[in-house]
């Protein structure tokens, strides 16, 4: 019963790292300036908001068109060049319960 239990856990855990959204960060933008966030994937588009030079945390859709993607960022989604954002690394995880079993 305890495999069971472990096997159903570890197959819930592979799921939620496969669903897990790419969060992106801004690059390559002076520490002055801002990335424009486009309402369709132009440098003509009405740009709909700004993301500063250091932002972290864009979340992909995976909606890609040319050298644009479409991201969210706080209260505001459009599109970016992708020559300005980067994939930010997966955090570090730690930190665990540990079952009984686990422990020396």
């Amino acid at each position: 019963m305890k495999r069971i239990l472990v096997a159903a856990a570890l197959a819930c855990a592979a799921v939620s790292v496969a669903h897990a959204q790419q969060t992106l960060r801004v690059i390559d933008t002076a520490p002055n300036d801002v990335l424009n966030v486009r309402e369709y994937p132009t440098t003509d588009a009405r740009i709909v908001g700004v993301i500063p030079p250091d932002g972290r945390g864009l979340v992909a859709s995976g909606e890609r068109s040319g050298n644009w993607v479409f991201v969210r960022y706080r209260k505001v989604e459009g599109w970016v060049s992708r020559r300005f954002v980067y994939p930010e690394a997966p955090p570090i995880r730690r930190g665990r319960s540990l079952d009984a079993d686990d422990v020396e």
